[in-house]
């Protein structure tokens, strides 16, 4: 290999791998759809789970959505489609995008942030008069938006879960509901769990939901191992634990007739 074909060569990688480097500088946190599930997907395992009842479920969940990327993901359901925001406070959007990817939430934003703004803008300045809130960017897609909080760190008041619970039950038939919190873990894992519950229990055994939306992508709901560099401590895993055991045994005694509220269950429990 002659010496210029040899420097042709190594200018060429050095120049791939700063390419390389800056695009993973720029894109390494974006928010793509990634954590996207939907109870249609198959499941995956050679394990025995009952899968009763979860095809039927019209439902997904994902982290927050890039809305392009969930409309197409979700092209082929026909029926209304309905954002529900678990996060309990709601996102505003820059161009279809989430603001925290352009750095807004940042008092001093990183270089990336203003090339992202360039990029998706036209401009390295801050505009929050440009920004829309989830539910207007929501409409934009052909999407209705509802917020109501689920919590995963903490147990959620009984207000919240009465809510959550009569929301999912006045929908219109056929409606198809994504649910997503931040990052698409706990709070819509849980969100996900909790509607196939109230769809599914008691004839679909407790054990078995949270299997299968476990092999679908959400958390194992019964693993209360803290993780190696997690922010969940052992408490607050065993307290979503016992929440969402006592959830099912709530619609399992409501469906046979008994307390048809979560809070007048939980004051007699």
């Amino acid at each position: 290999m002659n010496k210029l074909l040899k420097t042709t060569l190594i200018s060429l990688g050095i120049t791939l791998v700063l390419f390389a480097s800056f695009g993973i500088y720029m894109y390494v946190d974006r928010y793509p759809t990634n954590k996207m599930r939907t109870m249609q997907d198959e499941v995956q395992t050679s394990e025995k789970v009952n899968l009763e009842g979860l095809k039927a479920l019209n439902a997904s969940g994902s982290n927050a959505p890039l809305f392009s990327q969930l409309q197409q993901r979700l092209n082929s359901v026909k029926e209304k489609k309905l954002i529900f925001d678990v996060k309990g406070s709601t996102s505003t959007y820059l161009n279809g995008i989430p603001h925290r990817y352009f750095g807004y939430h940042y008092e001093q934003p990183e270089l990336r942030h203003y090339l992202r703004r360039l990029l998706y803008s036209g401009t390295l300045k801050a505009h929050p008069e440009w920004l829309r809130n989830e539910e207007a960017e929501a409409k934009i897609y052909g999407f209705a938006y509802i917020s109501a909080p689920i919590g995963s760190r903490y147990i959620s008041s009984a207000e919240d879960v009465d809510r959550f619970v009569t929301i999912l039950e006045s929908l219109p038939p056929g409606t198809w509901v994504h649910f997503h919190c931040e990052r698409g873990n706990g709070r819509t894992s849980l969100a996900l769990a909790m509607f196939d519950i109230m769809k599914n229990a008691p004839q679909v055994a407790l054990e078995d939901i949270i299997k299968r939306q476990h092999l679908l992508g959400s958390e194992d709901l019964f693993d209360v191992v803290p993780w190696a560099r997690g922010s969940y401590s052992l408490e607050m895993l065993t307290n979503r634990k016992k929440f969402i055991e006592d959830f099912y045994a709530f619609i399992c005694q409501r469906k046979a007739g008994g307390q048809q509220t979560w809070s007048a269950w939980k004051s007699e429990s």
